[in-house]
């Protein structure tokens, strides 16, 4: 029969510990796995002589019926899986509130002034807890408690305060007190059941409340606070050796190296971080996606300066000057952009553009997406519904618009995950490898037939027509009726017609996800799936609340979308 303690773990600890694990499972990656469990380890060596000392000296003690009889260094075993079960718990709940962020976009150098305060803040709060332990009596475990906690606290802060000091204060507050009201909880319960007792001599005798000790509440909070704070030094660790690998011009090491982890923790700082984070940090706000985010912040500076160029001729100039920068770099990344002439060129304009191709990992990316991209760009300009310009005609127009705009942003991708896992059977297979790279085009051609649908009445109210006139006029309305009336009933026959392209292109394309590596599958189902989720919506005839706005899928149904598609990219 189980004790009465280990009664608590299956009443309250494991049922948590199951439940998330289970829910988040499809998201757990072989990093998040490996930190947890470095971090059980770490915690029961470094709780283990604390509490030892605890139960060996009679601080706090458990009645004979409470536990099972078996000890580790005097500790029952069921106290140690206790902090096992603690710390992992926290840790999934941290991992689960922080899993959005960029941690590289968090090593801005903090104040130092903030960093010698924190320290001193640790360091006497620690000497305070000697100094309470030392005196005794009802003052022995909330000061031995807090010289303990506070000595690991002031450790992981010389450490982590670095990023820790720049980290979302929103996720480091809940990541502590989710848990540690939870334990609370649970420990009131328990204490009034008689599962553990602080014998009344060594403890201040005031309750929170209940019969919850002020001790047992402060030991929660600190003991949470060392695991999320030690969560946040792995973490840190990972930052910067993400950082170096973001910033590597030559191959890189597929998976994660512990031993150059904590080379890049204690290394030195160098000065191409702080301009590469600041970047980082603004690609981040604009995007909230390493090498990727730089990728797509670059996308999205094009295409917001043609969009709202003064004048069609403002466009192509900016245009020209975008494939003569890009150019420049990829011709000379290192000297960037001094090798490019500014007489000619209005820098103040493109001052954005210009450091987000500064940023492009050119070293692993090809120039012809590029260039493909700012065909696409071309395109846009072409259209001119006071003139009856309508440039899609056919399906033909159709598909090679697609191919630009979206396609090669798919290659682009493509050319970043190949750089990133080069052992991988996708990577080296030259037949696979073209196999992927077109699957990924015509992936990129489908979404791009769903933004094209969802947004019929958003381009309309700009004077464009995506849908191919020819379409158009078998449905008995013309370019410019869609212009006047994009809610036009016969226009849904039409949004019906590339939605099924959309989702032809998808069927013939998505198993080609499966031979890219694992760490990357999940991320992409779910971005297609949301995509293909929106088309579905609008073949159901959903329509957002006006027409010149975007349809968007409610936060329940991507969320569940989302996960379909995680759990999908785990069952390989």
């Amino acid at each position: 029969m189980l004790s009465e303690y280990a009664m608590v773990h299956v009443t309250y600890n494991l049922p948590l510990a199951v439940s998330m694990t289970g829910l988040y499972w499809p998201f757990l990656n072989r990093l998040d796995i490996l930190k947890i469990f470095s971090l059980v380890t770490v915690s029961v060596i470094a709780t283990t002589p604390w509490d030892s000392y605890l139960v060996r000296n009679k601080i706090w003690t458990y009645p004979e019926d409470a536990v099972s009889g078996y000890t580790f260094f005097s500790i029952p075993i069921e106290e140690v899986f206790f902090f096992i079960i603690q710390t992992y718990n926290t840790s999934m709940i941290y991992t689960v509130i922080t899993r959005r962020l960029v941690l590289a976009s968090y090593l801005q150098k903090p104040s130092r002034a903030l960093q010698i305060l924190g320290g001193f803040i640790l360091g006497s709060a620690a000497l305070g807890g000697l100094t309470a332990f030392i005196i005794g009596d009802k003052y022995t475990y909330m000061g031995l408690m807090i010289a303990w906690a506070c000595s690991w606290l002031l450790f992981q802060w010389v450490v982590s305060s670095n990023i820790l000091l720049n980290f979302p204060r929103k996720e480091i507050v809940a990541s502590v007190m989710i848990p540690t009201v939870f334990l609370w909880v649970v420990d009131t319960l328990s204490l009034g059941r008689g599962t553990w007792v602080i014998e009344k001599s060594t403890k201040l005798d005031i309750q929170v409340w209940g019969k919850l000790d002020l001790e047992e509440a402060v030991f929660f909070l600190l003991s949470n606070m060392m695991i999320v704070n030690g969560l946040v030094a792995a973490d840190y660790a990972i930052a910067m050796l993400n950082c170096q690998k973001a910033q590597a011009t030559g191959d890189i090491e597929e998976g994660f190296s512990v031993r150059k982890a904590l080379t890049s923790l204690i290394g030195p700082e160098e000065k191409s971080r702080t301009s590469f984070v600041s970047v980082l940090r603004k690609s981040v706000q604009r995007l909230a996606i390493s090498n990727l985010i730089f990728l797509y912040s670059f996308c999205r500076i094009a295409d917001d300066l043609v969009d709202n160029a003064s004048s069609a001729e403002a466009a192509e100039t900016i245009i020209e000057q975008c494939g003569e920068l890009l150019e420049a770099k990829f011709a000379s990344p290192t000297d960037f952009p001094k090798s490019f002439s500014a007489k000619s060129h209005d820098f103040d304009e493109l001052n954005e553009l210009i450091e987000a191709i500064d940023y492009l990992p050119v070293s692993r990316l090809r120039i012809e997406p590029f260039q493909g991209l700012l065909e696409g760009f071309k395109q846009d300009l072409q259209f001119n519904h006071h003139k009856r310009v309508f440039p899609i005609f056919s399906e033909s127009e159709l598909e090679d618009y697609a191919y630009h705009v979206a396609g090669t942003v798919g290659l682009c991708v493509l050319d970043l995950i190949f750089h990133h896992f080069p052992q991988q059977q996708s990577s080296t297979a030259p037949s696979l490898n073209e196999e992927v790279r077109q699957a990924g085009c015509q992936m990129g051609k489908a979404l791009q037939y769903i933004n094209i649908a969802r947004d019929i009445g958003r381009d309309a109210a700009i004077g464009r027509v995506y849908l191919p006139t020819t379409w158009l006029k078998e449905a008995g309305v013309s370019p410019e009726d869609v212009v006047f009336c994009p809610s036009d009933p016969r226009v849904d026959g039409v949004r019906s017609r590339v939605l099924r392209k959309a989702k032809q292109l998808h069927d013939q394309s998505e198993n080609a996800i499966r031979n890219l590596p694992l760490e990357v599958q999940g991320p992409l189902y779910a971005t297609v799936k949301s995509y293909m989720e929106i088309g579905a919506a609008l073949e159901r005839g959903a329509r957002p609340c006006h027409p010149d706005h975007k349809l968007r899928l409610s936060i329940p149904r991507r969320l569940v979308v989302v996960y379909k598609a995680m759990v999908m990219a785990s069952r390989k």
